[in-house]
């Protein structure tokens, strides 16, 4: 054996001795009492401050440690020497404004617990800058909101979602085109794209409220649909967003699809043609409406559609859906009686989008719906009643072939809209999800369901408008519609009070032309797109004589055969020019067609028609 060891114990430390004693035992109903010690908190990190006029938009990460106790609040401090200024928040992202244009600004965070202020974090550095951004004279202003100033409700997804209207001067000489981008940064630090807008004419100088065929539209950092995406920041406290309008010496370099051009590829591909910049930054807080749980249905409904993106804001009201009326999914194939009009995007945005009440009621009597919309598709497609333009005594556009395979068609402003249920944006989906799930909605607020109730069974349609007022999930209850293969397909009539849409209805569609041909018989009619230079090539075949107009007061004689209907939408300086002309005063888009036979020669003069 080794070495006996031996324990000593003062004999005046008796205390001690009974405490080794009990630690020794390791068992026993002897516990040692312990405490929470409570600190400071530590340091927060990730601290990132981004200039604008006159402020900085700080963003920072918690500490790593909150101290043992609930952090209460944080405190950002921007020094210049020792002029300082402090702004206060209960989380990241903070703003601190106050600041000098063109000084360098040290800013760092601290955190607050119940025992008191813990350490500063590392400083971050920030000039800010004046609306005026790199061009001394380039100025960037809204009629709507003043530089720092608050941004309407109406510009959010807390309302219709507009665009704001924004005007600019003094750009650098030798500008070519310009560029618009809406940015902020949420709590992550990682910058958000809310508008992304390029290839607007150099002869521009402003955007009015809700723009429309003014540029070419990317994708926000909420896509994937080509529009402008209304701020919804999460979190308490007011978010800064930056509007700013670049100047360009060139036309960018973009090398993929225009469906695939976001923030950060055209904020990258505009470095080095910009001339100069003009910012104007403006805040909002998001509001908390009663009704927010009813918004989420509407919102939700949104994310079931495989063809087709549409946004949805709310207020305190309506649900605004905004689209641009077109699908992913085919369109115009299989239609054997045609008045030769095309699906070309429509401006359903902001003011102009579709509103649906967010609290339907029962309505003590019923609204007739003989002509045009009735409700929106979950892809943003309207949805008409069956009807011809003017009335069911004019038929039935399903019966008279008039539709596609998947019961849409072009109407009078070379919009597409659907006449019946829309199976082929529900092929995305397994049958039985439209059980469920609505597939669009009414204009009275209520949800449009598929063939079966919420248990399977096919769905009892009642003799008044075509739906019933079983439970149904997902949707506002009391009353619910659903689809069938018998006319009316959607509904009859609105069992709830309308939305101001539905007597306002025209004011949302501008035709661009009048029809062409009065409806005649066509066959193997389709809508594709030519690789080669973008154009929408709608074909058709007639197996007799029929003649088409261009202006209404001209004709033009077409012999059996196959024919294309050739379009795009114009931009750039041709736009311009187009627009500066007498007649299009007002009008905001364009698109270019040529007719053709099948072999391309021309059938009838080139033409551009604008709205």
């Amino acid at each position: 054996m080794g070495p006996r060891m031996r324990a000593t114990f003062s004999r005046t430390s008796p205390l001690l001795l009974a405490a080794l004693i009990v630690a020794c035992a390791g068992g026993g109903d002897a516990t040692t009492p312990t405490t929470t010690t409570t600190t400071t908190p530590g340091a927060p990190s990730s601290v990132v401050a981004t200039a604008g006029d006159g402020i900085a938009n700080v963003t920072f990460s918690a500490p790593a440690s909150t101290g043992g106790t609930a952090i209460t609040g944080y405190t950002v401090t921007c020094a210049a020497g020792a002029n300082a200024k402090i702004a206060t928040g209960a989380a990241s992202p903070i703003v601190v404004t106050g600041l000098t244009n063109g000084t360098a600004y040290s800013c760092s965070v601290t955190a607050t617990n119940a025992k008191g202020t813990g350490a500063a974090s590392s400083a971050a550095t920030v000039t800010p800058v004046g609306a005026t951004g790199s061009n001394g004279s380039f100025v960037l202003t809204s009629s709507t909101v003043v530089n720092n100033g608050a941004l309407p409700a109406t510009y959010t997804c807390d309302g219709a979602g507009s665009t704001l209207a924004l005007a600019w001067s003094g750009a650098p000489a030798n500008t070519k085109e310009f560029a618009v981008l809406m940015t902020t940064l949420p709590g992550d630090g990682t910058t958000k794209w809310n508008w992304v807008l390029y290839g607007i004419p150099s002869t521009t100088s402003s955007l009015a409220k809700d723009s429309f065929g003014v540029g070419t539209l990317g994708v926000g950092s909420d896509g994937p649909a080509m529009a402008y995406d209304p701020p919804c920041s999460q979190g308490p406290g007011a978010k800064v967003y930056t509007f700013t309008v670049y100047a360009l010496s060139a036309s960018p370099t973009l090398t993929v699809a225009a469906n695939q051009v976001t923030g950060a590829l055209l904020s990258s591909a505009i470095a080095a043609v910009t001339l100069g910049s003009a910012t104007l930054n403006v805040n909002y807080a998001r509001a908390a409406y009663s009704t927010a749980a009813q918004c989420l249905l509407v919102r939700n409904s949104m994310a079931a559609s495989t063809t087709g993106t549409a946004t949805v804001g709310c207020d305190s009201v309506y649900a605004y859906i905004n689209s641009d009326g077109l699908t992913t999914h085919q369109m115009m194939n299989g239609i054997t009686a045609t008045n030769l009009q095309v699906p070309a995007a429509q401006n359903f945005f902001g003011a102009n989008a579709w509103k649906i009440p967010l609290t339907p009621a029962v309505a003590a009597t019923t609204t007739d719906v003989a002509d045009g919309p009735i409700g929106v598709a979950v892809n943003g497609v309207p949805i008409f009643n069956p009807c011809k333009q003017g009335g069911c005594q004019n038929g039935d556009t399903k019966v008279l072939g008039e539709l596609d395979n998947c019961n849409g068609h072009a109407g009078r402003a070379d919009d597409y809209h659907y006449h019946a249920a829309p199976t082929c944006m529900m092929a995305g989906r397994t049958a039985n999800y439209w059980d469920t799930h609505p597939l669009g909605w009414a204009l009275d607020g209520f949800a449009i369901f598929g063939y079966n109730n919420a248990d399977g069974s096919v769905a009892t349609r009642d003799a008044t408008c075509g739906g019933n007022t079983l439970a149904v999930p997902n949707a506002p209850a009391g009353y619910s519609y659903h689809v069938t293969d018998v006319s009316p397909y959607v509904l009859a009539c609105l069992r709830g009070t309308p939305s101001p849409d539905l007597a306002g209805q025209g004011a949302k569609y501008k035709p661009m032309r009048q029809p062409p041909v009065t409806p005649f018989p066509v066959s193997a009619m389709t809508l594709s797109t030519d690789p080669t230079d973008g154009y929408s090539v709608l074909q058709f075949t007639s197996s007799r004589t029929f003649n088409t107009t261009e202006t209404g007061t001209d004709s033009y004689a077409n012999a059996a055969g196959t024919y294309r209907i050739r379009y795009k939408p114009v931009t750039g300086a041709a736009l311009t020019a187009l627009l500066a002309q007498n007649g299009n005063a007002g009008k905001t888009a364009c698109w270019n067609f040529q007719f053709t036979t099948q072999a391309g020669a021309s059938t009838q003069p080139t033409v551009s028609y604008c709205r």
